[in-house]
């Protein structure tokens, strides 16, 4: 579960099905599609396999990302939650909460941003045409992300089926999309916090 935890940042992409012509690049359709939504809403299968110790981490997630840089994600529990002030991770194992306010001029949180606008941090090269894509990261960007992944589109329709990067610990990292909807305005409750009276908050600087 750990391993799956450390992969969460860099875990989602997106899908995208609609009537247009096959004649056309079909990842490019998509990151336009993916640019010009409002808001996106996932679910995914998260997969990562150690070679040390030679098994399989999996994780089932629900992620929510908005074009103004708000997002939710859930992932067996705990929750991450940009809702525009403030970046919150929960943990519910340990019934605990961090809390990072957002200040003015501050860089954004790429990890899951990247995807509203992949060209800007990666340079985009074809294995197979409408089937396979390299991505490898722009030496502008300078950011925690993964230096290469590979995406591979479904063969009938205009989605990203599956995304594969090796992380710092040489495990394949794998996010597999379920499922996906999209809507043309963002709604204030899809990012808001409920948390348990209980929990411990955590301040960061």
């Amino acid at each position: 579960m750990k391993n799956i935890l450390k992969c969460f940042p860099l875990f989602v992409s997106f899908y995208f099905f609609a009537t247009v012509s096959f004649s056309a690049d079909k990842f490019s359709i998509i990151k336009n599609r993916l640019d010009s939504s409002a808001v996106v809403q996932l679910g995914v299968l998260i997969t990562v396999e150690s070679k040390v110790f030679d098994d399989i981490d999996s994780a089932y997630g629900q992620i929510i990302l908005a074009e103004d840089g708000r997002y939710r994600a859930e992932i067996n529990g705990d929750i991450y939650v940009n809702e525009g002030n403030s970046n919150w991770e929960y943990s519910a194992e340990n019934n605990q909460a961090t809390q990072k306010i957002i200040r003015a001029g501050e860089i954004p949180d790429d990890r899951l941003a990247f995807f509203k606008d992949i060209d800007s941090f990666y340079n985009t090269s074809v294995i197979k045409k409408d089937f396979i894509y390299r991505l490898t990261k722009l030496d502008t960007a300078d950011t925690a992300l993964p230096d290469s992944m590979t995406v591979f589109l479904d063969e009938n329709r205009l989605q990203i089926s599956k995304i594969e990067y090796y992380d710092l610990n040489d495990d394949l990292n794998c996010i597999y999309i379920i499922e996906e909807s999209y809507e043309d305005k963002i709604r204030k409750d899809l990012f808001e916090l409920s948390l348990p009276d209980s929990v411990e908050i955590i301040s960061l600087p």
